[in-house]
């Protein structure tokens, strides 16, 4: 059996251009073409429509299932894919010539049961020394091409000889030759037909070469778009894979912190563990899962792509012209559609996913997986003013139970009690502007330090004055500067104010006031809250940072609150509920820029809760965990969906 390049070329051609049918898994017989490019045999393509869509107008492709509308008569009317006849009759070619089993090639010319060994391949017949002598001295042959078999079994001559001078004869008019090419119809047409079928103006033609190399050059501007969609499409599968990495990062350290929750609490809480790491697991299959499906969209997409730009880029280098005006518009149709088409797009908050531990150590609650940190807001009231439901810079704000919300109107000179819903109940006037406010715990206090006052006051749960004490040594009042801006309530009840002038915190007794303990802090306490750790967060706007610190001042760690990249140029209100940090920022009074951040215990970025406040100033949370935000002539409430 003869074998060589010539061979390794044909297997090489069949794997390159698929030359068998998907449906009958043989080689095509008048193939036809869809408008996905895809090609079948033309009675594959009827059985499979007569049995499955008998009546409808389009066929779906049996490889990639898009569309593709019939013509009037049926399948009969689809494009014949005359470059994959060609393939085939070149390949069947080659095999011939092989000659399987060791059988000889007789000539075929002559009736002296000759051995072949020339091929002509204008003639396109296998002929013996002698005939390929005899070929020469005649007239009409003697410029044919001949080679010798062996010339061809080693692929030094191609078998099809394309003479470009030649033209298609025409299907309609007997004699004549395809020599234009109908713009209107997309067919190659005769002299005769441009009178009769094909007339102007009503169609428009140009010569068939100009044809050629009009459109060679269009499919090849068709394909740029395409290659550069392929790029962006690759690179948000890569996405797609850094994303499921991410989720698999925060997956497993969710579970490590929930395994370490559970050690403190083995006994009881085993089943609760069990419990949230299934959920946690379900969580991580439920999300890879639409992650595998954005990863086979995006891969059949990147497919569909590929397949086109292949068979463009081949009909338009291998291609006859006549094959190729044939499949130019179908070809240019579908990579139009291709350009058009939108990327699949990627939910990047797939790989977001928390902890949330509960408070303490004695309770049987480990906690709850956060899978999904959003946050709406469900209430608003207040607008400028100063009468009943008005505000002038709402500053500080502060909630005492049961269901009330403590507002310090800044410019009002006055505290506004509301109910949780808004309502006005009450107001306690102010000798100067109210900035920080916050409600003790076991007697239902508020606590109110105002601009320029060296002295502290509380208020009963009737709003009277309980008493007000200075935040230095008596025999220092009045000689000390100070500049009281913020105020908490520490979590075994003691009263900590925040003093800009000496970068200190007051540690103050919650029966009377007296001065407990000073602490120095590395910045400016304008605003200031405690986590269940008794450590202070402290907000400073004039340096755009907040910063954790230890119950001796020390800082622990330093957040610089970013919008859009950008510091900040005011991060004023903080405060915790014992799962993360949440800070107030804004870029301006009155600009709409102001954001509510929320960090991790450790001060790492998590989300963005709220944007578009007009200047958020204070914040805290309701008895239920909805977060209120003072913010300038209004009261904002969030709550966590």
């Amino acid at each position: 059996m003869a074998t060589g390049p010539a061979v390794s070329s044909a297997l090489e051609t069949i794997g390159r251009h698929h030359l068998e049918c998907s449906i009958c898994q043989e080689r095509y017989q008048q193939p036809k073409i869809l408008e996905c490019l895809h090609s079948f045999c033309e009675q594959c393509l009827l059985k499979y429509r007569s049995t499955k869509h008998q009546d409808s107008t389009v066929i779906p492709c049996p490889v990639c299932r898009q569309e593709t509308k019939l013509p009037e008569v049926g399948v009969q009317g689809l494009k014949t894919n005359f470059h994959l006849i060609g393939l085939v009759e070149e390949l069947e070619l080659q095999e011939k010539l092989v000659c399987p089993g060791g059988t000889k090639l007789r000539c075929e010319t002559c009736d002296d049961d000759n051995e072949a060994t020339h091929r002509c391949l204008d003639c396109a017949q296998n002929i013996c020394s002698r005939c390929q002598s005899s070929h020469k001295r005649f007239v009409t042959t003697s410029s044919h091409v001949i080679a010798t078999l062996e010339d061809v079994r080693e692929g030094k001559v191609k078998l099809m000889k394309e003479n470009p001078k030649q033209h298609p004869k025409c299907p309609i008019h007997e004699g004549e030759v395809t020599r234009f090419f109908c713009k209107t119809c997309d067919t190659l047409i005769c002299r005769d037909c441009t009178v009769i079928d094909h007339c102007k103006p009503e169609h428009s033609y140009i010569d068939r070469n100009l044809a050629t190399s009009k459109y060679k050059q269009s499919l090849a501007e068709l394909v740029s778009p395409i290659e550069n969609t392929m790029t962006e499409l690759q690179k948000s599968r890569e996405r797609v894979s850094r994303i499921k990495a991410d989720l698999g990062v925060t997956v497993k350290r969710a579970m490590t912190e929930v395994q370490d929750r559970a050690a403190e609490l083995r006994a009881e809480v085993t089943v609760q563990e069990n419990r949230i790491l299934d959920d946690i697991k379900n969580i991580q299959t439920d999300r890879e899962q639409k992650l595998d499906e954005y990863e086979k969209t995006m891969g059949l997409t990147s497919e569909r792509f590929q397949y086109s730009l292949d068979t463009a880029r081949e009909v338009t280098k291998t291609a006859s012209d006549s094959d190729f005006l044939s499949l130019y518009a179908t070809i240019s149709k579908d990579l139009k559609l291709l350009a058009d088409q939108r990327m699949p797009r990627v939910d990047n908050r797939l790989a977001f996913l928390k902890f949330k531990q509960s408070e303490g150590v004695g309770g049987i609650s480990l906690g709850e997986v956060v899978a999904e940190g959003k946050w709406e807001l469900c209430r608003e009231f207040g607008k400028m003013g100063s009468g009943p439901g008005k505000f002038d810079g709402a500053w500080g704000i502060a909630v005492r139970q049961p269901d009330e919300i403590a507002v310090a109107d800044l410019n009002n000179e006055r505290v506004v009690i509301c109910n949780i819903d808004g309502n006005q109940k009450s107001t306690i006037p102010m000798q100067g502007r109210p900035r920080g406010i916050a409600a003790t715990r076991s007697d239902n206090r508020l606590v109110v330090v105002e601009e320029g006052a060296s002295h502290v006051k509380v208020f009963n749960s009737d709003n009277t004055l309980a008493y007000e004490f200075p935040t230095v040594p008596p025999s220092e009042v009045g000689k000390t500067a100070v500049d009281l801006w913020s105020v908490a309530v520490k979590n075994d009840g003691t009263i900590a104010v925040g003093d800009v002038a000496r970068m200190v915190l007051t540690v103050h007794s919650p029966t009377d006031g007296e001065l407990l303990h000073t602490i120095p802090v590395k910045i400016k306490p304008y605003s200031l809250a405690f986590d269940s750790n008794d450590q202070a967060i402290i907000s400073d706007y004039t340096s755009q940072t907040v910063d954790i610190a230890g119950g001796n001042g020390t800082t622990k760690r330093t957040i610089k609150p970013t919008i859009n990249g950008q510091p900040v140029q005011y991060c004023f209100g903080v405060c915790t509920d014992g799962s993360g940090i949440y800070v107030a920022m804004h870029n301006g009074d009155n600009t709409m820029t102001g954001h509510i951040h929320r960090y991790d215990p450790q001060g790492d970025f998590l989300q963005c809760i709220a944007q578009g406040l007009r200047s958020p100033w204070e914040i805290t949370f309701t008895s239920d965990g909805q977060l209120a935000v003072a913010d300038h002539f209004s009261v904002k409430i969030y709550h966590q969906v």
